[in-house]
């Protein structure tokens, strides 16, 4: 009986393995399939590609890849523009939200004080609960500030600390032993140095790896330089106007593909090269208490 329960046992962790491969496989190629479908029509000319988007290329028309750096813009800015605009965007961005979101994790996980439990609880509703009304809002008060339109000062509502980050920095904080602080402050430090010099370099992976996945997410967004900044398009700004509007879109698709391809680039590069330290430290952070 155990030899039957045994081979049972066996052949349906085969049939699991069997599905599980299958649903793996179409999924990669749910994901595969759009880039080569872009890439694709990226090396067609507009005849081609008017006649049918979904045959593959015979003219390898490489002159497409070319003209994105020639004739590829939106509102008098070409494509290095967009990109040193993505480019500043990313790195500030994903600096002042993350150093933002470290400050506020490590006083909540190790400092006591009035009002800790409910500023937790408040960031924890942030993250789950969507609140979609409080766009107009949110535009209206940065623009009685002076920050729409304003790369100078934008940055300053970037500094939330309010997001995913601090959910992951605050379960490494909290499982960081309090001994380093005590010993920090019996040879005199005070609470900066010991933030700074002791404490925060034990969770530097955990930080690359945030930033590795804000940076991606920050690359992609044109919703807010839409919303705060039309005055300075990102590359995925200019790519979403490039390919909604009628001045640009009717005569220029191959183009539109070659400069989504030149632009996912980069952020696929970043992520290949980093997934097992984003993978490794996104995991062991977490809730703790």
């Amino acid at each position: 009986m155990k030899s039957i329960s045994l081979k049972k046992t066996g052949a349906s962790e085969k049939i699991t393995a069997i599905v599980f491969f299958i649903l793996f496989v179409i999924i990669a190629f749910l994901c595969i399939y759009p880039l080569f479908w872009a890439f694709n029509n990226s090396l067609k000319t507009f005849d081609d590609y008017r006649q049918n988007s979904f045959t593959i290329t015979n003219t390898w028309s490489f002159s497409n890849y070319g003209e994105v750096f020639t004739s590829f813009e939106y509102d008098d800015v070409n494509y290095f523009g967009m990109l040193f605009n993505s480019l500043w965007v990313v790195v500030v961005k994903v600096f002042v939200n993350v150093a933002s979101s470290a400050m506020l994790a490590y006083a909540i996980a190790r400092f006591r004080f009035p009002g800790k439990e409910l500023l937790y609880v408040i960031v924890i509703f942030v993250n789950t609960i969507p609140i979609i009304g409080s766009g107009p809002a949110a535009f209206k008060l940065l623009d009685f500030l002076g920050m729409v339109e304003n790369p100078l000062t934008i940055w300053i509502s970037w500094a939330s600390g309010f997001d995913f980050a601090f959910i992951v920095l605050y379960g490494y904080f909290k499982g960081v032993s309090p001994a380093y602080s005590e010993a920090a402050y019996i040879d005199g430090a005070g609470e900066l140095r010991t933030f700074f010099t002791i404490i925060l370099p034990q969770v530097v992976p955990c930080l690359v790896a945030i930033m590795i996945t804000q940076a991606i997410g920050v690359w992609n967004d044109y919703g807010t330089i839409m919303i705060y900044l039309r005055e300075s398009p990102n590359l995925a700004y200019g790519l979403y106007m490039y390919n909604t509007d009628s001045r640009y879109a009717e005569n220029s698709k191959p183009v539109y593909f070659a400069a989504a391809v030149i632009s996912a680039i980069p952020i696929i590069i970043l992520y290949a090269s980093t997934q097992n330290l984003i993978l490794t430290n996104m995991t062991a952070g977490g809730l703790k208490g």
